[in-house]
């Protein structure tokens, strides 16, 4: 399990092969590439979840208003906007928005804490981060037949990295728990929409607004809660059969505290165990 150095630096936990001397030269600015591009990538989910809202309220408002009540209209309509277009927007706008989010900034943090680290002397005769792939279908991406790659992992932990890569992990790897918890945030999307859209009632926007705001905050507490309870260690009691290779640092260090746990156990009961 990584430790921590003399010099206060975490313990490596890569394969311990140096780098060759030209990636040392030009991995700053590769990184920092990097870091830009992910930083892109969640300003523009930023601003497709966020100003879609004003967007469809007062660019393209009409034309909302008019296919909404056109639908509501027809009773077909109406029960395949309940139950098909509500739920499919709270899953891609709630649960799709908020991993898109989580999955790019950690990835955008690590690559600037990489930069520092390709100009600090100490660092340069070692890696600084490495992938993994995550088994198919346990995480966020597109489908893929080796699973997705989980790159950007710091070969030396810090307790800084350690706390971006809980996100990481959230971001990028899949939980029910917290699926449902966005649920909410989606459904709260539309009812933003109609808080701004001219042409109703100011009660129409006051319920509306009130309903959006409420949407929001559950969906906090609720991923609060989901959060906490995904790296508070109460999930460490269930087992779990996954590679170590399909784990982040994060995880395999809690699985390693797990097993540990479980060896001292056994030796308080006298039970048989390594010395």
């Amino acid at each position: 399990m990584p430790g921590t150095t003399a010099d206060g630096r975490g313990a490596p936990a890569g394969d311990g092969a140096p780098p060759p001397r030209w990636s040392v030269t030009l991995r700053p600015l590769g990184y920092l590439v990097v870091g830009v591009v992910w930083t892109t990538i969640w300003l523009i989910a930023v601003l497709l979840l966020v100003g879609s809202v004003p967007y469809l309220a007062f660019v393209d408002s009409a034309s909302l208003v008019a296919g909404v009540e056109d639908r509501l209209s027809d009773p077909l309509g109406a029960l395949g906007l309940l139950v098909v277009a509500l739920p499919v927007l709270a899953l891609a706008v709630g649960a799709g928005g908020w991993h898109v989010l989580t999955a790019s900034w950690p990835l955008a943090v690590l690559s600037f804490v990489y930069v520092g680290r390709g100009l600090d002397r100490r660092y340069r005769g070692e890696k600084l981060s490495y992938t993994t792939h995550g088994a198919w279908g346990s995480t966020f991406g597109p489908p893929t037949l080796t699973g997705v790659a989980l790159s950007l992992q710091p070969v030396r932990p810090s307790p800084f990295t350690d706390r971006v890569m809980r996100y990481y992990a959230a971001g990028w790897t899949v939980d029910g728990r917290t699926v449902l918890a966005m649920l909410p945030a989606g459904l709260a999307w539309p009812f933003a929409v109609a808080a701004l859209v001219p042409g109703v009632s100011g009660t129409v926007h006051l319920v509306a607004a009130v309903v959006a705001v409420g949407l929001l905050l559950t969906s906090f507490v609720l991923g609060v809660r989901a959060f906490r309870r995904r790296f508070s260690g109460a999930a460490d009691a269930a087992p779990d059969d996954r590679p170590l290779t399909a784990l982040t640092p994060d995880e395999r260090r809690a699985r390693l505290a797990h097993l540990e746990r479980q060896r001292r156990a056994r030796l308080a009961r006298g039970g048989p165990g390594d010395a």
